[in-house]
């Protein structure tokens, strides 16, 4: 692989190498790291969260951060995006961080103008299946806009939604709720629940949008008792009825490499497998758009590696170079934190890796 190979592999990954190999070549990495910031590079949005912050950082490395701010800004205002659920959240939260981290005007202007414009749409619009996916990325927006300011904005937000709330009297408040649930989540971690109750009620006597924001939105939480599950722990030791399915794993990978038989073979291993099974993981294809093989394989070392201590440490290494998925990076890491093996130059780089749970780990360790 050339460097520029390595670096794209790496940055896709959100790996924290990518900061060191940036330090000497600034220029060859620009195009790369301008797709990462026009782009949705997250392997798991839902589980990993945006891959914004860990841009970012890497454009922050050039003094012209605006060769990239500029072209994410149009890109964030263009409709095309509106219905595009993982590009607003990446673009929300990167403008988001430009506009409140770094205080760069153009951001925040454009936040505020993507705000009016989708919610001119929401309020104009009939319902459709796009005006649906539309109100699941405007929630992204308020989100953005309410946790970056103060409240007298916060409640300009509330009384907009509330607006749309008596627009759509002839739909459920518990469907109105759920549209809203996240940003009413996030309204109550930002502001004490009992002032925010308290000021709502107060802004409420003067206003319909705020009277009908606070019945749709302002209810008791429905309380949830999780069934627990009993796990019944796994035998080290190999059971006969499983005896065959170890086998035919080998007899497969003696001859040449197959996907599946590699995750068949590593919930059964023994010792003695440690070469077969080195020498196939050298031969996995890592490949985004073809995922379901080499994470399933990943998987099965993290279960195993975790539970059985004579799993061999390279395979958690080679997780940790080659995995696109940053929660099994973090896991890999975790295991290895706990076995004694990380490198320092391994350290080093979770610090800037674009899991957060990987940083606060590594960063007690630092």
């Amino acid at each position: 692989m050339t460097e520029k190979e390595i670096f794209e592999k790496f940055m896709f990954a959100g790996h924290g190498r990518c900061f060191q190999l940036l330090e000497h070549h600034h220029e060859e990495y620009r195009d790369l790291i301008l797709y990462g910031c026009l782009h949705d590079i997250s392997f798991d949005l839902q589980c990993e969260d945006s891959r914004s912050l860990f841009i970012y950082n890497l454009i922050l490395q050039y003094e012209d951060y605006h060769y990239f701010l500029n072209p994410a800004i149009q890109k964030f205002l263009s409709e095309e995006i509106n219905t595009d659920w993982h590009l607003m959240h990446h673009l929300t939260d990167l403008l988001g961080l430009f506009a409140y981290d770094y205080h760069e005007k153009s951001a925040e202007q454009a936040l505020k103008d993507k705000y009016q414009q989708m919610y001119k749409i929401i309020m104009t619009r009939r319902h459709s299946l796009y005006i649906h996916e539309l109100l699941q990325n405007f929630e992204i927006l308020c989100t953005c806009l309410l946790l970056n300011s103060d409240f007298d904005s916060a409640l300009q937000i509330f009384q907009d939604i509330g607006a749309y709330f008596l627009k759509k009297q002839h739909v459920p408040d518990e469907d109105l709720h759920f549209r809203f649930e996240t940003f009413w989540f996030w309204t109550k971690e930002k502001y004490p629940v009992r002032l925010l109750y308290r000021q709502i009620r107060k802004a409420a006597e003067n206003s319909r949008e705020i009277r009908r924001f606070q019945r749709v939105l302002c209810v008791p939480e429905k309380k949830y008792k999780p069934k627990k599950r009993r796990i019944k722990p796994r035998t080290q030791e190999i059971q006969p009825n499983l005896v065959t399915e170890r086998n035919s794993a080998l007899e497969i990978l003696n001859h040449h490499y197959d996907e599946d038989a590699l995750a068949r073979l590593i919930p059964y291993y023994q010792p003695e497998d440690k070469n077969i099974l080195l020498n196939n993981l050298n031969q996995v294809i890592i490949n985004r758009e073809d995922f379901l093989g080499w994470h399933h394989i990943t998987i099965e070392i993290l279960n195993q590696a975790e539970e059985n201590l004579a799993f061999p440490d390279e395979a958690l290494f080679w997780i940790y170079e080659n995995s696109q998925c940053a929660c099994c990076r973090h896991d890999a890491v975790e295991i290895m934190k706990n076995r004694n093996i990380l490198t320092k130059s391994m350290i080093y780089e979770c610090q800037f890796d674009c899991f957060e749970k990987t940083r606060t780990l590594t960063k007690k360790i630092f």
